[in-house]
């Protein structure tokens, strides 16, 4: 089989733990970070102009888009034999695709602002510090990755970008919700010897390492919540300024 079928599991048992086909913020990254800037500028100026009917087309057109590669990776995975507990959609961008759907579907203040909160920040770690690094970039699960990804922190922002205001109102709730999911996930990570939302091992992406290296491997989980708690602090903060602003105005 060609190494453009291999997964990430199977070209890391072929080449060892530390093989990696192409670094960090080298060409290769680079070009797909260009990319992503290029494609979200374009997605974003084009919602912006269009019309009530052309912005819902391009929400669900996102949203079908999305869910496609992931469809397309699952068929993949099992027509190559490649299949592994740990490729089962359970990792939070997963869930943020299916997100992505929903809202194009049938919009909601609820969705959007849990795409906003999580999905932004969530698919743009996974575009700046990649875990498939030991695939080269002409692999269908390269290429697959990083359009979902891109995709992904794509959507939220052209939202934003085409006047959808996030209300730090819904975060308790969102992050509330985020925890009772990683309750479900952790015994499951347990069970099938699993990383999905990067919550079981200490070392799973470039997050957790430096989580880990502050709070120790045992208390990692610590840090991992205390910095989406800042993440989410710094995004929602200009929202809640602009706001107040507005309403002193107001009522001046």
């Amino acid at each position: 089989m060609s190494t453009f079928w291999y997964t990430d599991n199977t070209m890391t048992t072929l080449m060892g733990e530390d093989y990696q086909a192409f670094q960090l913020f080298d060409g290769t990254h680079l070009f797909w970070l260009g990319l992503a800037a290029l494609f979200i500028f374009t997605i974003c100026y084009s919602y912006r102009r269009a019309s009530a009917g052309m912005r819902r087309k391009m929400e669900l057109g996102l949203g079908i888009a999305v869910v496609t590669c992931e469809v397309a990776r699952q068929i993949f995975v099992i027509a190559s034999g490649q299949w592994l507990p740990e490729t089962l959609p359970l990792h939070l961008c997963s869930y943020n695709l299916v997100l992505c759907l929903v809202y194009g579907i049938r919009p909601s203040k609820l969705v959007g602002n849990i795409l906003y909160t999580l999905c932004i920040p969530g698919a743009a770690v996974a575009l700046l510090s990649t875990s498939w690094m030991m695939l080269p970039m002409w692999n269908f699960s390269h290429i697959d990755s990083e359009l979902t990804h891109i995709l992904l922190v794509t959507y939220p922002i052209m939202l934003v970008a085409g006047g959808f205001k996030p209300d730090i109102r819904y975060v308790p709730k969102i992050i509330g919700g985020l925890l009772c999911l990683c309750a479900v996930i952790y015994p499951l990570n347990v069970l099938l010897g699993t990383n999905f939302l990067f919550i079981t091992d200490p070392y799973g992406n470039a997050i957790t390492c430096v989580c880990t290296s502050i709070f120790g491997t045992k208390l990692f989980i610590l840090g991992y919540m205390i910095l989406l708690v800042i993440i989410v602090f710094i995004m929602h903060t200009p929202f809640v300024v602009i706001n107040l602003y507005k309403k002193k105005h107001v009522h001046a």
